[in-house]
């Protein structure tokens, strides 16, 4: 082998060498970039399950005390409305959700 082709294959044994080390610096900002975004999705998630959990408390403390009328259900947006008015009045706006929820389905028929 001649000195030429040492040279030659040397350099590109090195050239070979510096791509692969700059693949390793991608593959390590792309994982900084990942573990930062994993860090802050499991904050979210502890602070969704710490509200999630509040949530269950406020329902069974509110079921325990009879207060399951006050619970509308709203067809058209899809969620639960909790009325923090008197008993009477939740009662009425129940009835009122359920009389919305009739004519929303009479006029899908």
């Amino acid at each position: 082998m001649s000195c030429m082709e040492t040279v030659t294959v040397v350099t590109k044994l090195a050239h070979r060498l510096q791509n692969k080390t700059s693949e390793l610096h991608q593959v390590n900002a792309q994982l900084s970039l990942l573990q930062c975004m994993y860090k802050d999705a499991r904050a979210k998630i502890g602070a969704l399950k710490a509200e999630n959990k509040e949530l269950k408390r406020k329902t069974t403390s509110m079921a325990r005390f009879g207060a399951t009328s006050f619970l509308a259900f709203d067809s058209q947006r899809e969620v639960v409305a909790l009325d923090e008015s008197t008993g009477a009045g939740a009662s009425r706006v129940t009835q009122g959700d359920k009389k919305k929820k009739r004519a929303t389905e009479e006029a899908i028929k």
